[in-house]
């Protein structure tokens, strides 16, 4: 009995273990947490570079699982040839120097963060005496410090060394600051600055290929529509050059300080296909205030003399260009007392228009009579579209139509015809008896009047 009690024991036991094994599975342990993952990535701005350029390298540490990282070395090295700028370099936050020279730097970073990516900026510059025609290598390497065995993280990258044939150039003319509305000359220019007495066998890896020269242009400065700002050229062989010339005016927007400018860029390739540059270059002017006027004595001599000169040219030239564009149609000579001493024409179409001479005789007779009630001296009036000038003298008044000029020009000389004619027959003019003949010098003094006699070229006045 106690044997069957044993067995019916030791099945439900085994029963109660069945039912239970869910339960224990769900309090075994879990298993331990996977190592931190990253990775390390390396790129170059530039495939290929001059000596004296700069490659900008960027390295990438990115955490990408397994907790933060936390602690790690990471160091930078490059090939002879390529020169660090340490003074330079961009590290992350969590990151500092352990030590650098010319060709190698280590740095050491701390908790770092999982899921994070953190970037490094690293400077080269290619050897002024670098070896040209091939490949220099820069490398970086990353390894986890205290969490187990060392497994390093490589990134590797190449840029090949060139023989640099373009030099580009970009100038102004003048260079000295502008102002508002300045006219400023630029020239680009690029040249292939290997000379043409080289092996015939190296021109072809001496010459540019597929030059492209791109040209920015501050929008402060006014430029033609037809100014290139992209120039596409084959090749440029040993000593050919391009230069692309125009001329630009300071915008009136532009305030002072404002820079205003012009550069290029230029990208070509070598006989391999490899990418060369880009080349840069810039010409940076900024503008300035006007400048004011000069107060010292030599410039307000300067302004005054230029004064002097004209009021000289108003003064005595203008008077003799007046005289010479004056044409006298017609010359009237009346007495005081209102009768007509003499009458002269330029030409004989006039004096065949009797009615048109005794309208203006009318005409001129009610102005004289006008004038001596107003005690005018000098006058002038228009009849039939034309002008005349007329002279009250002391016993006669002088009347002269012109038909182009201006009739202000003639009072200098009809002074200078009452002169004379007073000169003449000034007693017989003051009681004049109306007889004609008795003033027998009118006809002659009229004359010369009508034919420019009295002009100032013509040696004075009379």
């Amino acid at each position: 009995m106690s044997r069957f009690a044993f067995i019916g024991f030791v099945v439900l036991l085994a029963l109660l273990l069945d039912a239970g094994a869910p339960a224990f599975a769900g309090r075994v342990p879990s298993p331990s947490p996977s190592a931190t993952s990253y990775t390390l990535a390396l790129a170059a701005d530039r495939r290929s570079a001059e000596r004296n350029e700069t490659i900008t390298y960027t390295i990438w540490l990115n955490v990408t699982g397994g907790g933060p990282l936390q602690l790690v070395n990471m160091n930078f090295t490059v090939d002879p040839d390529l020169i660090l700028v340490n003074t330079s370099i961009t590290l992350p936050f969590s990151c500092g120097t352990n030590g650098s020279n010319a060709t190698f730097a280590e740095w050491q970073c701390s908790f770092l963060r999982s899921g994070r990516s953190y970037r490094f900026v690293v400077p080269v510059v290619v050897d002024a005496n670098a070896t040209r025609g091939r490949s220099r290598m820069a490398t970086a390497q990353a390894i986890e410090l205290g969490g187990g065995p060392a497994t390093p993280r490589i990134a590797q990258v190449r840029v090949f060394i060139l023989i640099g044939v373009l030099a580009l150039q970009v100038g102004a003319t003048p260079s000295s600051p502008p102002v508002w509305g300045s006219r400023i000359t630029f020239v680009v220019n690029v040249t292939n600055i290997i000379t043409t007495d080289v092996d015939p066998a190296d021109v072809q890896n001496l010459t540019a290929y597929n030059v492209r020269i791109t040209i920015g242009i501050s929008p402060l400065l006014e430029v033609g529509s037809a100014t290139p700002r992209l120039l596409v050229l084959s090749y440029l062989t040993p000593s050919e050059n391009v230069n692309v010339n125009f001329t630009g005016i300071v915008s009136s927007n532009a305030t002072i300080g404002d820079p205003v400018w012009v550069n290029a860029t230029v990208l070509y390739e070598d006989m391999a296909n490899r990418s060369i540059g880009p080349k840069f270059d810039e010409r940076l002017l900024t503008v300035q205030a006007p400048p004011p006027l000069r107060t010292d004595l030599t410039s307000v001599l300067a302004v005054l003399a230029f004064a002097l000169l004209a009021i000289l040219a108003a003064v005595l030239i203008a008077p003799v260009l007046g005289e010479r564009n004056l044409t006298i149609d017609e010359v009237f000579l009346v007495h005081r007392s209102g009768i007509l001493i003499q009458h002269l024409s330029r030409g004989p179409g006039l004096r065949k228009d009797d009615d048109l001479v005794a309208s203006m005789f009318v005409a001129i007779q009610e102005f004289v009579r006008d004038s001596f009630d107003t005690k005018a001296t000098l006058d002038e009036l228009s009849f039939a579209g034309r002008k005349a000038a007329v002279l009250r003298g002391h016993h006669v008044v002088l009347a002269a139509l012109v038909s182009r000029g201006n009739p202000r020009y003639l009072f200098p000389q009809m002074k200078a015809v009452e002169r004379a004619l007073e000169k003449a027959h000034g007693p017989a003019l003051v009681d004049w008896d109306g007889r004609v003949a008795g003033l027998d010098q009118t006809g002659t003094i009229l004359e010369s009047f009508l034919s420019g006699g009295f002009r100032r070229m013509h040696g004075g006045w009379k």
